[in-house]
């Protein structure tokens, strides 16, 4: 009985061992297999990540290569398109986004900026009056000495800007302000006919609404009129100019804005480019460039 017993103790031993032992290898193997996907996974990202990173190298090869070939073309495309034309910009002061950029493609094209740089807005006439100011407009405008002036005798002071950029001569308003420290000019003796304007004035991301003012005082008088922004700032500019009836540029400060602009500004063509949601193209037809 007790071989017997020991037999079957055996047999029994044996068995748990076997199941033991295929629990075990089951595990193993799972594990390898598992292993092995991982592995797999691993090398299949690790290709995908590779590929990734190949194709936006060469992205980035293709934008600078495109860049580059944007600012060789541009100049040759509005080379003498402003040639021998003043162009008035209306700039706020401490503006630097766009401004600079403006001036370059107007040099760039042939043509001469005259930068007025107003420190306030509506020139501060809600806080002072410049003494020589309302004689100068006279009439029923030339009581109002004492601030903060009407807002008829403000749109007076910006169509009288605007009359007198459009004529060659003397400027005895615009002067009149630059004493008083309301704007401040690039150059006090210029006297040429402004043939067109760059609007880009605005105070507290808000466009200056003397500034666009002076630009329909321009318009009236057969000047060309563009709202320009940069496309880092925001101010509004464009999509107010548009609303007056002038063409616009919001990306002035790439290649594709600053041809915009110089092809607006000597009519070759009209409209709003840039990259803003109510922009009509990033950059006229290539057409204007022929006409």
């Amino acid at each position: 009985m007790y071989n017997l017993r020991y037999h079957l103790a055996s047999l029994v031993a044996v068995f748990l061992a076997l199941t033991v032992g295929l629990v075990l290898g089951s595990v193993v193997a799972e594990q390898g297999t598992l292993e092995s996907q991982s592995s797999t996974l691993v090398e299949d990202l690790q290709k995908q990540f590779d590929q990734i990173q190949k194709e936006n190298a060469d992205m980035r090869t293709g934008l600078e290569r495109d860049r580059s070939f944007a600012a060789d073309v541009v100049p040759v495309l509005a080379a003498d398109a402003l040639s021998g034309k003043t162009i008035a910009i209306l700039v706020n002061a401490g503006r630097t986004s766009g401004l600079n950029t403006s001036i370059a493609a107007i040099k760039q094209a042939g043509g001469t900026p005259l930068v007025l740089t107003l420190e306030s807005p509506d020139l501060g006439l809600a806080t002072e009056v410049p003494t020589a100011v309302p004689a100068l407009l006279g009439g029923q405008f030339a009581e109002q000495t004492t601030a903060p002036a009407s807002r008829p005798f403000i749109s007076a002071v910006a169509d009288a800007l605007a009359a007198e950029l459009r004529t060659a001569g003397e400027r005895p308003v615009l002067l009149a302000l630059a004493e008083s420290g309301a704007l401040t000019i690039s150059d006090n003796s210029a006297t040429a006919r402004v043939d067109a304007c760059v609007v880009m004035s605005a105070f507290d991301d808000e466009p200056d609404a003397f500034a666009l003012a002076v630009a329909k005082g321009l318009d009236q008088r057969d000047a060309i009129a563009v709202g320009v922004e940069a496309a880092a700032l925001s101010t509004g500019v464009a999509l107010s100019a548009v609303d007056e009836g002038f063409s616009a540029v919001d990306d002035v400060e790439s290649s594709q804005g600053s041809l915009s602009l110089v092809w607006l500004l000597s009519g070759r063509a009209t409209g709003y480019f840039g990259i803003g949601s109510g922009a009509e193209a990033v950059y006229p037809s290539l057409e204007a460039a022929t006409n």
